[in-house]
Parts: structure tokens; C-alpha cells; sequence
């Protein structure tokens, strides 16, 4: 199939590229990639690829597995890395999974009845292990499988706004008595920075497949707040060189000492050196709970982020990782730990080439999407 670019990006990929991404072999993508980058949003080929989606083999072998309640294994296993049931869902969403499949929706009730109360949903069941990055990655799937508007997805969202009111700040702690926080309790006490880097895309991820006139009261502080952490530390400079020194210290001490050690380190310590994350330079699709430049780039841009110079480090690492085709290779995989493999780790990938034109569109840098000196 020969695909026509509309957009000044997509304009500069190779055509065997643009038709690459908009073959049968991935409906998702190749809808994605017309309605997206070239503009094409009411073709009958586009509508004809997205109604596809379920027929996308790792898609397809996933509901295949799937028990006629709608889970993947026991309810103790809901966590299980990377075969458990809340990890399916979450990976139905990444694919872009077709929600009004009765499968989908099946798998859609499980998860609804293995949330909390107060939004959450928890590695085992219990409240104590209930998590903000896994409530969002659930919570972003079931919007995008069409619980956008649900009244569960908003008890979702709420959960996380709440954590960060609790807080202060991006975590994994779980609120103490009354909702205040403990003495130990989650990445502010034992990391450096203070806060759950990690965390931060996935909020945004979440919050942007929920509609604004759902958002409970004090979302745009959580949001605000995820944006500022990811442009501080320029998307990807989050680990303080320190950190092993400080590990090292917190965890040799005895559990009723930690308090207060990081304040004390930090007072000894007042300037911290950043350096990059090297995970997160190793693109991959799906993620898990953890995240890398080009998804954190990605859900910055579905806020409306612009183009910023605290932005240009993780920008370049995206142009740079590009081959001479524009294509990006998948360098981070979860295929052998999930129910379905999905491309080729390795091999030039049709999600992770989405995701980064997708990106370099958004901030304005396809006059150097692809670097001069391209391997």
C-alpha cells in the first residue's frame, strides 16, 4: 500500500517507512500512524484498520487466554510480573485493545471488582499494598477501553490526587491513621530525591485519557506538579550520583533510626549531582511500572506541553536513537515474562516508531528528526 504523507514530519520519512507503519500486520498502529501523522481521519482505511485492533496477535492471544470471568489467574496473582490478571488489562490498554469486545469488557468487570474502596488497586487486595502507578496503569486502561466517564475510573484518579495531598509529593507510601503519613513510608524517606520519578508519566497518562469535567478537585495540582518534576530534571536526570552512598546508609541502619536520615544526609549534602537514568535511554512498548524519555516525552505532549530547553537532552536522545529509515528499534522488552510477545526486541518496532514521530511532530522537531551521523 502506498501511503501519501500530509505532515510536514511524516513528510520526511521514507514511503517503505510510512507503509511499514500503516500495514495489516499492526492495526493499532497503522491507525494511529493515518489519523496521527498524515491526517487521514475519516478514510475508510483507517476505520477499517482501527475496527481491527482485537485481530493484532498479541492482542489476540491474551483474550485467548483469558477465563470466562475475566481474569488470567487466582486473585492472588493480580500482580504477578508479568502474567497476572490487572497486568493483562494493562497491557489490553497499551495495545490499544477494541473495548467493545465482550472479552474486553469481561476482563473490564474483574478488574473493577478487585478495586478498592477509596479508588485504589493493590498488589494482593489489601489496602497496605495498594499503589499510585499501579491505580493509574489500571485506571488509564479501562478509559481507554471506554470507563473514561465512569464513576470508578474518577474514584481512581481521586485515590492518586489524595496521595499527593497526604504527601506533598509524588509517592508510593500509602497514607497512615486519618490520612496522615506515617514516619517511614514510601520513596520520600529512602531516595534522595524525595519522590517516585517513575511515577510521574504514568499520572499523566492517566489523567489524559479522563475528560477534564471528570477530574475530582485537585487534579491540576497533580498534574502540575508531575510536569514540573519530569522538566527539572530534564525528563531523564533523576538519579542523584550520591544515591548508592545514601542506600547504602539508610538500609544499614536499623528501621526505627531512618528517621530523619535523609534530611540529615542532605544538610551535609546540599548540592546533589544529577545523571541520567540509563533505562530510560532504552526504549521499549509496553511499560510497566517503570517508564523511559520517549513515554514521558509522550505524555508530556498530551498535556499541550510545548518544546523547552529542559526538554532538548531527551529530544536529542529520541533523534539520535532514530536508524536511517526513521525507524526505532524495540530495546526493551518484557517478551518470555508476558502471556504474548510482542515485536522483536531488538528489531525496528512499529509502537516505539509511533510514539517518537508522535513526539517529534508534537515538538516541532522534524526538521532534525534523524541525526546526520545515523548507524
Amino acid at each position: 500500500m502506498d501511503v501519501s504523507p500530509a505532515s510536514s514530519l511524516a513528510a520526511q520519512a521514507p514511503q517503505a517507512t510510512l507503509d511499514w507503519l500503516c500495514s495489516e500486520e499492526n492495526p493499532a498502529v497503522a491507525a494511529l500512524t493515518l489519523r496521527g501523522l498524515l491526517g487521514d481521519t475519516g478514510s475508510p482505511r483507517a476505520e477499517e484498520m482501527w475496527a481491527r485492533r482485537n485481530a493484532y496477535e498479541p492482542v489476540n492471544t491474551i483474550l485467548g487466554q483469558m477465563r470466562p470471568d475475566g481474569s488470567w489467574d487466582t486473585p492472588g496473582r493480580d500482580y504477578q510480573k508479568y502474567g497476572g490478571n490487572l497486568w493483562q488489562v494493562h497491557f489490553l490498554g497499551e495495545l490499544f485493545a477494541d473495548g467493545d469486545d465482550e472479552r474486553v469488557r469481561t476482563a473490564a468487570s474483574y478488574a473493577f471488582s478487585r478495586q478498592l474502596p477509596d479508588g485504589s488497586w493493590s498488589c494482593n487486595g489489601r489496602v497496605s499494598a495498594a499503589i499510585p502507578c499501579l491505580t493509574a496503569n489500571v485506571g488509564r486502561a479501562l478509559a481507554r477501553l471506554g470507563f473514561a466517564r465512569d464513576e470508578r475510573i474518577a474514584r481512581a484518579l481521586g485515590y492518586c490526587v489524595s496521595l499527593y495531598d497526604a504527601f506533598g509529593c509524588l509517592t508510593c507510601g500509602t497514607p497512615g491513621t486519618e490520612g496522615q503519613p506515617p514516619a517511614e513510608w514510601g520513596a520520600s524517606t529512602s531516595t534522595l530525591n524525595g519522590y517516585c520519578h517513575m511515577l510521574a508519566p504514568k499520572l499523566l497518562l492517566f489523567l489524559a485519557e479522563v475528560p477534564r469535567d471528570v477530574w475530582p478537585e485537585g487534579t491540576e495540582r497533580l498534574r502540575d506538579e508531575c510536569v514540573r518534576v519530569l522538566r527539572e530534571k530534564e525528563i531523564f536526570r533523576s538519579l542523584p550520583g550520591e544515591a548508592r552512598e545514601f542506600f547504602d546508609l539508610y538500609y544499614g541502619a536499623k528501621t526505627g533510626e531512618r528517621a530523619g536520615l535523609r534530611e540529615q544526609y542532605l544538610k551535609g549534602h546540599p548540592v546533589l549531582h544529577h545523571k541520567d537514568k540509563p533505562g530510560w535511554l532504552r526504549f521499549g512498548y509496553p511499560l510497566s511500572y517503570n517508564s523511559d524519555a520517549l513515554e514521558a516525552l509522550h505524555a508530556l505532549a498530551l498535556h499541550g506541553e510545548p518544546a523547552r530547553p529542559e526538554y532538548a537532552p531527551a529530544l536529542a536522545a529520541v533523534r539520535s536513537a532514530a536508524d536511517s529509515e526513521m525507524r526505532w528499534k524495540l530495546r526493551n522488552s518484557f517478551n518470555g515474562k508476558m502471556r504474548a510477545d510482542v515485536e522483536v526486541k531488538g528489531e525496528p518496532s512499529r509502537w516505539v516508531t509511533w510514539r517518537a514521530l508522535t513526539v517529534l511532530q508534537h515538538y516541532g522537531s522534524a526538521n532534525d528528526a534523524v541525526p546526520e551521523n545515523v548507524s
